[in-house]
């Protein structure tokens, strides 16, 4: 884990650090690990992964589709499940992203069978 964010540099790094920090703050029981080579933290279910391009991250939620109406103006895509957050700055990391990171950290806590 700890190489993947060592191999990031600049505007990416400080992102994926915030990023990490405030999923690790928000649901310190969530579980860490690489899943296709990304950090991926997983609950019931997998909850986020993180993507770092080079001028931004993606926080990829896996239950985005269900996060999309509550959320207009920070989740985008058109996945059946998975959509994404583009974080540009870690300024952009306000009380928004840190309710949707709630948001999908509680929606992890339902029954499982009820996210589907």
């Amino acid at each position: 884990m700890e190489a993947y964010f060592a191999s990031l540099d600049g505007l990416p790094r400080d992102i994926a650090h915030a990023l990490s920090a405030e999923i690790t703050s928000l649901g310190p029981h969530l579980s860490l690990g690489l899943a296709w080579g990304f950090p991926c933290w997983t609950g019931h279910e997998r909850v986020f992964s993180l993507i770092a391009h080079k001028a931004r991250c993606n926080l990829q939620l896996w239950n985005g589709a269900r996060l999309a109406d509550a959320f207009p103006d920070l989740v985008e895509g058109t996945g059946k499940a998975l959509r994404h957050v583009k974080v540009t700055s870690v300024d952009a990391m306000d009380d928004g992203l840190s309710d949707l990171v709630e948001a999908a950290i509680a929606l992890d806590r339902l029954d499982p069978q009820k996210v589907r």
